[in-house]
C-alpha cells in the first residue's frame, strides 16, 4: 500500500552488505510485482533495537519499507548470509 511504511510482501533476493545508519545492512531486490522498486528506494534488510527478540503479533515500528529484525537474529543470519555461495531468498508474507 502506497505511503504506509510497511515492507512490501513478495520474495527479495538479498544482496551486498554495506554499513549504513543501523550498522551493517543487506541490499534487497525485489523479484515480485508487488516489491520490484525495492532496490530503486534503497530497501535494505537490517536490524533495529526496538524490535524484540520473541515474536510479535502486533506492530513494532514503522521501517519506511525495510524488513527490520532483532540485533541478536541478525548476528545469526548475517554469519549464514555471508558465508553462502548462492543467492539467499527473502520472502515476505503476511
Amino acid at each position: 500500500m502506497p505511503n504506509s511504511n510497511c515492507t512490501s510482501l513478495g520474495i527479495y533476493s538479498i544482496g551486498n552488505n554495506y554499513n549504513g545508519i543501523f550498522g551493517k545492512a543487506y541490499r534487497l531486490s525485489g523479484l515480485d510485482e508487488t516489491n520490484s522498486n525495492a532496490f530503486k528506494r534503497a530497501i535494505v534488510l537490517h536490524y533495529y533495537s526496538a524490535v524484540p527478540y520473541e515474536e510479535q503479533d502486533r506492530s513494532i515500528s514503522r521501517s519506511h519499507g525495510c524488513p527490520m529484525v532483532n540485533e541478536q537474529f541478525f548476528k545469526r543470519i548475517e554469519k549464514i548470509i555471508d558465508s553462502s555461495k548462492s543467492n539467499i531468498l527473502l520472502d515476505i508474507y503476511y
